[in-house]
């Protein structure tokens, strides 16, 4: 409970104090912050006034009576029940960032859900770096969607924000570049590099495809997750694509030289120094790839190749931008990248419910290596 004013100070509205001298300060109700408010007391009275009305939640003691949701308890049931859009439940990494969205807003947690404000919002959003508040953007979108198609409130402050753009800093590959770099990469990278140049797939699908994938002369790829990373036009939100990849005879070299003495079910894979100790992360075999070792064994040989000398910190491209090399040479070529990425329209793949089929999309890879070293 709020400390009683002092009697000199009753006829004040509340958060408005004094300040040094003859001035007037007001305490934001949601940050803390005071900032001040002039000499003149009946301007400062009158301006508290207002703000109070704007931003203090005025239904809180009637929601409480009402038994509504707590801004907390509605993230935590919201979070409990939301799935991707083809019914599967979230992956452990999306509940991860789920979560620490939620916890930037964990100022509104004793709130009523209907009680958080346009201005509320704004202000939590504009405290974020660029990249962090287009997510939580996102997410507050679709949390208060929901509240909506539930009752509990009638208008979505999210949705009313303008969305922030990040200044993007890194660069795109180029062909010279990412040939340097796959010289000077280990064979079970160059064979990474490879499959992404062809098959336009991402780190996480490149590390997890494996031999049985293969049947009736097609790859066939089951993306674990899409994103909605704004460096990324091929991207969307949530779901996945099921492709099937046509081993035409340029994809067949790559997989022959994924094939050595190495016994793993996993295409691209390695033999691990420490194979014969226990597994400290959860691998499903020794041999398979981390995809943050990928990533900075990628680094290192960027590195080590010199191949982008001018550029510099988040500059640098990483493995992701294999990718974006791939569609636009796909692009270039006259051929449907979007497909090949799992990226449809109108055809986007459906994941039937429990008792019916997968229904893959069969592309075909347009593009040869353009690496001059492909042994």
């Amino acid at each position: 409970m709020a400390r009683p004013r002092s009697r000199s100070n009753k006829d004040l509205p509340v958060n408005l104090y004094r300040g040094e001298g003859k001035t007037w300060r007001y305490r934001h109700p949601v940050t803390g912050k005071y900032h001040g408010m002039g000499d003149d007391k009946a301007k400062a009275v009158i301006a508290a006034r207002k703000l109070n009305e704007l931003l203090i939640p005025s239904a809180d003691l009637v929601a409480r009576v009402l038994g509504e949701l707590t801004f907390e308890e509605f993230t935590k049931e919201y979070l409990a029940n939301k799935r991707r859009k083809d019914g599967r439940p979230l992956a452990a990494n999306s509940i991860r960032g789920y979560q620490n969205y939620a916890k930037r807003c964990s100022r509104w947690n004793e709130l009523p859900i209907s009680s958080i404000t346009l201005f509320m919002t704004n202000e939590l959003l504009d405290s974020l770096p660029a990249s962090t508040s287009i997510g939580c953007r996102s997410f507050l979108s679709e949390l208060f969607d929901v509240a909506i198609s539930k009752g509990l409130i009638v208008d979505n402050p999210a949705r009313q924000t303008l969305k922030r753009y990040r200044t993007k800093q890194r660069k795109r590959h180029t062909i010279e570049g990412l040939t340097a770099v796959r010289a000077a990469s280990p064979k079970w990278l160059q064979n990474a590099i490879d499959l992404a140049m062809l098959t336009t797939q991402r780190r996480i699908d490149i590390i997890n495809m494996k031999w049985t994938d293969i049947y009736d002369g097609y790859l066939h790829v089951a993306q674990e997750k899409t994103t909605d990373d704004p460096e990324d036009e091929f991207e969307f939100l949530e779901g996945a694509g099921y492709i099937r990849i046509k081993v035409d005879a340029e994809l067949q070299k790559v997989l022959d030289r994924c094939k050595d003495n190495i016994l793993s079910p996993f295409i691209v894979h390695r033999a691990a120094r420490n194979w014969g100790r226990p597994m400290k992360n959860k691998k499903e075999h020794w041999t398979q790839i981390d995809k943050q070792y990928l990533s900075l064994q990628f680094s290192v040989a960027v590195k080590k190749s010199n191949a982008y000398p001018h550029l510099v910190g988040r500059q640098v491209p990483s493995f992701h931008e294999v990718r974006a090399l791939s569609i636009f040479m796909h692009k270039k070529a006259g051929k449907s990248a979007q497909q090949l990425a799992g990226h449809t329209t109108e055809k986007m793949t459906e994941v039937y419910a429990s008792g019916h089929e997968i229904s893959w999309n069969d592309v075909d890879i347009g593009i040869t290596l353009p690496f001059a070293d492909v042994t």
